[in-house]
């Protein structure tokens, strides 16, 4: 096999056009690697870096099993997700849930789905109170418009258990 520094075609000329062959060799091998960084990007958008998708996705649980939580991690400025947040307690009962920390500075709540039985709010955030099934199963369907950049902590409190925090990242 020949090596390449010793093919004419890679050697530097000065007929017709000054040419540095070492320089332009270097500038291939960049432009080569931006190409490879561009796919990367793309896959990891495809995959949900920049929003919906496998790495976006999150469900977290409460330690007794309570409290579960759907969410999406990474969101975009203006871009509405959704979250769903499921709680058991006891048949046909109110449950007060808290939204705290940070969400509400970084995010504006489009929709509350099913209307909660009261909505207050406090200096922590919002209370809301959830209305349970005959099973003592309720769910709440809340849609998110992202509006502030960078990471958000916020908090979901159900009196009794332990806070279940989130991290959501908002990309402009």
């Amino acid at each position: 096999m020949n090596d390449d520094s010793e093919h004419p075609d890679l050697s530097s000329r000065k007929y017709p056009v000054r040419e540095d062959m070492a320089y332009q060799l270097k500038v291939w091998r960049f432009e080569r690697l931006g190409w490879y960084l561009l796919v990367l990007l793309m896959l990891l958008g495809l995959a949900g870096l920049f929003s919906r998708g496998l790495l976006s996705s999150r469900e977290v649980r409460s330690e007794d099993g309570r409290v579960s939580v759907e969410y999406e991690m990474f969101h975009r400025n203006g871009s509405t997700n959704s979250m769903k947040i499921s709680v058991s307690g006891a048949p046909e009962s109110t449950i007060e849930l808290q939204l705290a920390g940070e969400m509400l500075e970084g995010f504006s709540i489009e929709t509350l789905q099913p209307e909660p039985v009261h909505a207050r709010s406090s200096d922590q955030g919002i209370r809301l109170g959830v209305q349970t099934d005959t099973q003592g199963q309720a769910n709440l369907f809340i849609t998110l418009r992202g509006d502030g950049l960078g990471l958000f902590r916020s908090r979901i409190v159900l009196p009794g258990t332990r806070d279940m925090k989130l991290n959501q990242f908002i990309f402009p």
